[in-house]
């Protein structure tokens, strides 16, 4: 390197004054060491399909906190039984519904929640006009999402607690997300259903009786982030950004109300009024510290044990692991939550 320069020096005393100094910016441009380009890892996450739920997924990939976080997120509609189905056999690399994952998870897959989005169901039992209880619900056809899923599981625990019994006194239709219940109920293919906002507002606009708020009387992990084991062994600075990325989308939704709203009628696609109600019901159950308490998680464990016959006891930690939410909260200065 030396005697080229020296080379270079001793050839350029022949030259004229702007040449060489040309010729020596070349050389040291060319010497010198080009920038960095940070890698952007493609992720693939399985969702139920718009709602105010994984709203913050949305908030996230339209912001760019994704892609500031070196993520190139695809965000995939499922139904809740093939997101989980997709998330274990590697088709996708998240999947959203969380009692899901839960469940799964005690069933012995290698899978686990590593964040929340929503910690209470932001879940509102709606029914057709003349139903006035929940006992009058006896015998009535109720879409729900798939057995086992977090509406399914909410509407159990408030059925039994009126008294009726859940596996024989309801007529239960597996019928998808939130725009394929809301279908089916205003097109008479059942009497009731478990819907979230804006759907709960779109059927009360359409003249359907919002029967009760399902967050009244239970918690539960609506929707978050699922992932398999392999994934945490392997590539835990990726759950950790995804977690960061999330939980900026969060405060963003919660400090900029018309920006927010003004994006769920783009991306639900309802009006404005529907959009403005959307929004205020469900931050309230967005949660700030991307975590349930242990209490919550143990609700879905049990009834999962009950549901797959599992015959061993289960630990948390088996079906949940907090550990990347607590690091991006502690990263980002967020106050955390008492388990």
């Amino acid at each position: 390197m030396y005697y080229a320069l020296e080379r270079l020096v001793v050839a350029a005393r022949s030259m004229t004054q702007p040449i060489l100094r040309l010729l020596l910016a070349s050389f040291w441009f060319f010497l010198s060491p080009l920038p960095e380009v940070k890698a952007v890892e493609d992720v693939k996450i399985a969702s139920t399909g718009p709602a105010v739920s994984t709203l913050p997924i949305e908030i996230a990939t339209r912001k760019g906190f994704f892609r500031e976080e070196g993520l190139e997120v695809l965000t995939i509609t499922m139904r809740t039984n093939i997101a989980v189905n997709a998330l274990f056999t590697r088709n996708v690399d998240y999947a959203t519904p969380s009692t899901s994952i839960i469940k799964a998870a005690t069933g012995g897959l290698p899978v686990k929640l590593v964040a929340v989005l929503q910690g209470r169901p932001d879940y509102f039992l709606i029914t057709r006009r003349e139903i006035r209880s929940i006992k009058e619900l006896k015998g009535k056809r109720i879409a729900i999402g798939s057995f086992g899923a977090t509406a399914d599981l909410a509407l159990r625990a408030v059925i039994t607690e009126e008294g009726l019994d859940f596996d024989r006194d309801l007529v239960r239709l597996q019928m998808g997300g939130n725009s394929a219940r809301y279908t089916s109920l205003i097109t008479g293919a059942v009497d009731a259903t478990v819907l979230s906002p804006p759907f709960n507002l779109q059927a009360e606009k359409a003249g359907y009786k919002d029967l009760l708020w399902l967050g009244e009387r239970l918690e539960l992990p609506l929707a978050g982030l699922g992932v398999r084991d392999e994934t945490i062994q392997k590539n835990p600075k990726q759950i950790n950004a995804m977690i960061r990325a999330v939980f900026r989308a969060i405060t963003f939704a919660k400090a900029h109300p018309e920006e927010t709203t003004r994006m769920l009628i783009n991306w639900v696609r309802v009006d404005q009024e529907v959009a403005a109600k959307s929004y205020e019901l469900g931050k309230r159950s967005w949660s700030d510290a991307a975590v349930v308490s242990d209490a919550a998680v143990k609700v879905v464990v049990d009834q999962s044990i009950l549901e797959l016959k599992v015959k061993d006891a289960v630990p948390l930690d088996k079906v949940r692991n907090w550990t990347f939410a607590e690091q991006a909260r502690r990263e980002l200065g967020i106050a955390g939550m008492a388990r």
